[in-house]
């Protein structure tokens, strides 16, 4: 750093402690004995224009800088807990806290699936703080869970809660100067897609769930065998594509950057360090999250996958429905005719054997090729968009990116059907300029 910027620095530390932090107590080290001497020697304003040939102007400057940068970090991280806080947004606006956050969705799942206008934002406020207490969060100090709140964002036509729902975090004083209302938007916009890529690994667990539930119970339904295959395999598709984007998002994208963001905000000299640190952090989230402006169209198909799993999981639901509702009147049938015996009578009439062989049919001839032609454009809508999506991924300028499209392909799929994905030039380095 040249002598003006160290300059400049030490006037912003001193006016930041004084006027931000109100910290007014002298700072130490400015006047130790070693240095008194060429310090006594520039208090005379006009020995300023005189050749620093000795360099002792110099030492004075990096003396300065260092003790006035020193003190303003200790204040930061002793007075105003600044690590803490920068803690905190890392467990609660980018999901970090992962108890806490599935602890969150438990308790949400029935009420986000509400019309948005029918939200109120002191109920969601109190499901808050239950899970807080219920979870590890409990355990936080008690400035950071007061910080801690819900937010509603901009609702718009034919939202439900899932898509205005938002953790927000207050900050004031110093810290604020770090976390500024810019840095709080782009905390949004990544904790919004980091909530909307949870969801989707939760809702396939829902899935998988009703399949393992109601696999064993359909058996006496030999029919529903095939449609049952089809669900399994779509869902199996669909868990591989979220699990290595929520592995490509924690790991390769936050882990990596906040390990980063560590390791500069503890090396960091003055608070200018810290603020650039903060800013390459949250840059990289948003460029390696696909929320910045070149990565705009990976963003719409990712979310128009996300949108098929929603799709999805409300067809699986309908489907058990009707399957479950025929395996209950094949049962009361069957108890029926077993009744009959007992009482010595011959089963039913043939009235009613022909009005459940009817039935029967026309669940055989309706209900069943229905489930099969959703399931089936639905796997296909799907197959699609993902192969759309690893064809801009492989185009993509970031590596990590690339990379991410060879796992989500691993083994090659898609490439068979993408003539795009099969060319040498696919995933061919981008030049780059300098």
């Amino acid at each position: 750093m040249d002598q003006a910027n160290k300059i400049l620095s030490i006037g912003k530390s001193i006016n930041f402690l004084h006027h931000v932090c109100k910290n007014n107590e002298p700072i130490k080290g400015r006047s130790e004995d070693k240095e008194e001497e060429v310090t006594d020697r520039y208090r005379d304003t006009e020995m300023l224009l005189d050749q620093d040939l000795d360099g002792s102007f110099q030492q004075v400057i990096d003396a300065v800088y260092q003790d006035t940068s020193k003190r303003l970090l200790h204040v930061l991280h002793q007075n105003f807990s600044f690590l803490e806080h920068l803690k905190a947004m890392r467990r609660y606006l980018l999901l970090g806290q992962g108890d806490f956050i599935q602890h969150l969705l438990d308790l949400l799942e029935s009420e986000l699936a509400k019309p948005a206008n029918s939200l109120y934002l002191h109920n969601l406020t109190g499901v808050l703080e239950t899970a807080i207490r219920a979870t590890n969060a409990q355990f936080d100090d008690a400035d950071i869970l007061h910080r801690l709140d819900v937010r509603l964002l901009q609702i718009s036509p034919g939202d439900t809660g899932w898509d205005v729902f938002s953790l927000d975090y207050h900050v004031d004083g110093p810290i604020s100067t770090v976390f500024t209302p810019q840095c709080k938007l782009l905390y949004l916009r990544v904790f919004n897609f980091l909530w909307r890529a949870k969801r989707m690994d939760y809702v396939l667990n829902q899935v998988w769930r009703g399949q393992m539930a109601n696999a064993k119970a359909l058996k006496p339904i030999p029919e529903l065998s095939p449609v049952l295959h089809q669900c399994h395999i779509l869902a199996a598709q669909m868990i591989h594509f979220v699990q290595q984007m929520q592995y490509y998002i924690n790991f390769e994208v936050m882990e990596c950057s906040w390990d980063e963001l560590c390791k500069k905000v503890t090396a960091a000299e003055d608070l200018d360090h810290i603020i650039a640190a903060h800013e390459v952090f949250l840059d990289t989230i948003i460029r390696r999250a696909l929320l910045d402006q070149q990565s705009r169209p990976l963003l719409t198909q990712l979310r128009a996958i996300f949108d098929l799993i929603i799709q999805f999981q409300g067809t699986q639901e309908t489907f058990f429905k009707s399957s479950l509702e025929e395996l209950t009147l094949r049962a009361s049938y069957e108890k029926q005719i077993a009744a009959k015996s007992e009482q010595g009578e011959w089963g039913l009439s043939q009235q009613e054997e022909e009005d459940e062989r009817r039935r029967k049919v026309k669940f055989m001839r309706e209900v069943i090729p229905t489930n099969r032609a959703q399931l089936k454009v639905l796997a296909k809508s799907y197959q699609d968009m993902v192969q759309k999506f690893l064809v801009s991924l492989t185009e993509h300028a970031d590596d990590n990116l690339r990379l991410l499209a060879v796992r989500l392909d691993f083994n090659e799929v898609y490439k068979a059907k993408e003539p795009k994905l099969r060319s040498p030039m696919a995933f061919k380095k981008t030049k780059k300029v300098f």
